[in-house]
């Protein structure tokens, strides 16, 4: 699974390696020797090889802001820019100035216009240089001439060529993923056979194979598993004696009793019971006014005291 994301990565890198220049491409700017009115760098710049020709079009930064005055001067910029190809055919371009807030100073953008009146003659090739003429009356906003022709000179990507590198790059790709998943696939199997065969083995082939006798090879095997049965009946045995441990220690934890009752003010406690004293311990004495048994009488003395008093 490695080599197949490495492999995805190295072709990610070739496409990118491959991938057209166009419009963005880095700028080459040109060293200002003397204060005026110039061009500094253009992207593409001047001698820059497989630009795109989708939306083809040439960044231009002057020395000066570019923003015209007022409508005729507009007009009159349009003019001063020519593209052409090779044989010297014109190609129709619209010229845009950049006036936003965050605006770049002097930045002049030239693009083959592709209106519906031109789209006819619209014809930017492949692999076919074109170049870009900046007359010498251009006007900067503050009025400044020109006075000088510069020229930029680009030549477009080999489009069939590009896409033909593609087609092979992403054929590579998915043959790479393929052969690489039927490796793996061969690998994962060959791995199940082998576990299979040592799980369970046939003592007449390893007999064959080794020169050993199949009593010798069954004896092996038979040890081999015995000692497997042994450390797993002792793996059990632990983990048996392990869980009746921690239930004995829970068991405990929840049975635990105390030694002796414990007062409540030893928790904490400020209650004091009130302890009613009895009419005994008062020195209170009882009458035996109104009971039928006197005191220090018995029940034959009574009996005897009225027997008396009848023979009277």
């Amino acid at each position: 699974m490695k080599r197949i994301i490495a492999l995805i990565c190295v072709m990610i890198t070739g496409l990118a390696m491959m991938a057209p220049i166009g419009a963005a491409a880095v700028e080459k700017t040109a060293a200002v020797t003397e204060p005026g009115f110039e061009v500094r760098s253009s992207s593409p710049a001047d001698g820059d090889e497989r630009v795109a020709i989708d939306n083809f079009s040439i960044k231009i930064y002057f020395s000066k802001e570019m923003v015209p005055a007022n409508k005729t001067v507009y007009k009159n910029n349009a003019k001063q820019f020519t593209l052409k190809d090779e044989e010297g055919e014109k190609i129709p371009v619209k010229v845009y100035y950049d006036t936003g807030k965050e605006r770049k100073r002097g930045l002049v953008l030239v693009a083959a216009d592709y209106s519906d009146n031109n789209k006819n003659d619209i014809q930017i090739k492949g692999d076919e240089t074109y170049i870009l003429t900046i007359g010498d009356g251009l006007q900067a906003s503050d009025g400044t001439k020109y006075n000088q022709t510069t020229t930029i000179k680009v030549k477009t990507l080999n489009q069939q060529r590009s896409t033909l590198v593609y087609m092979i790059l992403m054929v590579g790709m998915m043959v790479g993923m393929v052969f690489f998943t039927v490796r793996s696939a061969k690998k994962a199997e060959e791995k199940k056979k082998e576990e299979k065969t040592t799980k369970g083995s046939n003592p007449y082939k390893e007999a064959k194979k080794t020169g050993k006798s199949v009593d010798e090879i069954v004896e092996r095997d038979n040890k081999k598993k015995r000692k497997k049965e042994e450390a797993e009946e002792k793996r059990r045995e632990a983990e048996a004696a392990l869980e009746a441990e921690i239930l004995e220690k829970m068991r405990r934890e929840k049975n635990k009793r105390v030694s002796a009752p414990a007062p409540i003010t030893k928790a904490g406690g400020t209650y004091k019971p009130e302890v009613k004293k009895s009419s005994q311990n008062s020195g209170e004495k009882k009458t035996n006014k109104g009971t039928t048994n006197p005191k220090n009488q018995s029940g034959k003395k009574k009996n005897s005291g009225k027997k008396k008093g009848k023979k009277k």
